[in-house]
């Protein structure tokens, strides 16, 4: 009798719903909880190519499609629930679209269980943690992932990050409750280089932040909660967009862009030592692809917009910079050919520039550095 071993659950409701196993050669297969004719518990199980498993845990394929094309020629039944040991397979000739066991259509998985309790993570460390999950083409069979992609993943989610901090500064900093700068405070540190399976990765706040005195940090993630909601709703999600406009919103888009690209789903996992429960995202291949095309319709999306008041300091007409001051440091900036002319401007008058902030990869480094561009002046 022809037998497969367990080797994950990708769903599970009271139970295995879902799950993968392997054959003694490295077969992929795909277990469906499904309830007999006789009332018993079984699992209908189908071979399935390792492709198209990795589409359907992308979130690219529904189970209906995945099974009723692997189920064409062959499907099995088995009643073993026990997981330690090879699950005998019953052989099914007629095809499994003409059986009762056909799942209905629509149901997509981008949301693979994550190993562990990233809570229980939070706990032991006594720091906030994020936990990552991606989903590439190269670790459906072995535990590896591209660099390009992990260097990738890591940037994109790490300026999100900061980007999100940043808007909590803005927003709740005050002179009585000053924030640690966001290249300290926003800062991740890699905890758990990866585990089997989906290529995991846990991240710990580099600057474990003040328990007692409130988690920015903890807030600007509960931001890329809000933004990563739903991600099947493009119409809320462009509003999501619009209200975080700017480096945040491009971030984001920059993120959703290169999941597309690389052909990978992304869950996410966070808690803090002092949550009552963990907060978890997913989105997949397809929806990112979605999302990120529907973002790009957004007008301006990415322009961080600043307003500076202040007395007027210098203008170079050689290199285009010009500085403000305001109280006791000088704010410098640059200007584009579309800038206005900056001639006439008195020195030590005070002005409003309105300025779109950019952030301009140092090279060699690696590192950004924040560069205003102004937009329109006029007297304060």
């Amino acid at each position: 009798m022809k037998t497969i071993n367990y080797s994950r659950t990708l769903e599970y409701y009271d139970g295995p719903v879902l799950i993968e196993a392997r054959d003694d050669i490295g077969g992929h297969y795909l277990g469906m909880a499904v309830e007999t004719a006789e009332g018993a518990d079984a699992f209908v199980v189908v071979g399935v190519a390792p492709e198209r498993l990795r589409q359907f845990r992308a979130g690219l394929v529904d189970l209906r499609d995945l099974v009723k094309e692997a189920g064409r020629q062959e499907w099995f039944f088995t009643n073993s629930h026990d997981f330690h040991k090879p699950l005998p397979l019953s052989p099914r000739q007629s095809p499994l679209a003409a059986s009762e066991y056909l799942p209905e259509a629509g149901y997509f998985l981008n949301d693979i269980p994550a190993d562990g309790d990233i809570l229980q993570e939070a706990m032991e460390r006594g720091n906030l943690v994020l936990e990552l999950i991606a989903e590439p083409p190269e670790a459906l069979d072995e535990h590896k992932i591209r660099l390009q992609t992990l260097v990738g993943l890591l940037d994109g989610v790490q300026k999100l990050v900061n980007h999100a901090y940043s808007a909590e500064l803005r927003e709740i900093a005050t002179a009585e409750r000053p924030m640690v700068p966001k290249n300290e405070a926003s800062v991740l540190d890699i905890v758990v280089p990866a585990a089997p399976g989906s290529f995991r990765i846990v991240l710990e706040a580099g600057n474990p932040p003040d328990l007692l005195q409130g988690n920015e940090l903890a807030r600007a993630l509960h931001r890329l909660d809000v933004l990563f909601e739903n991600p099947d709703d493009l119409d809320a999600a462009m509003e999501k967009a619009r209200q975080n406009k700017g480096h945040l919103a491009g971030a984001h888009l920059k993120l959703l862009r290169f999941l597309s690209e690389q052909q990978t789903g992304l869950t996410y996992s966070w808690a803090e030592p002092r949550s009552s429960a963990s907060s978890r995202r997913s989105i997949s291949e397809a929806q990112a692809r979605a999302l990120s095309g529907a973002l790009a319709e957004v007008s301006n999306l990415e322009v961080q917009e600043v307003q500076l008041t202040g007395e007027f300091m210098k203008v170079n007409r050689n290199t285009g910079e010009w500085g403000l001051q305001l109280g006791d440091k000088v704010v410098s900036g640059k200007l584009r050919e579309d800038s206005p002319d900056l001639n006439g401007l008195i020195v030590g008058k005070s002005y409003r520039f309105d300025c779109e902030e950019e952030f301009q990869t140092t090279g060699g480094t690696g590192k950004e550095k924040r560069v205003l561009f102004l937009r329109e002046f006029r007297e304060a």
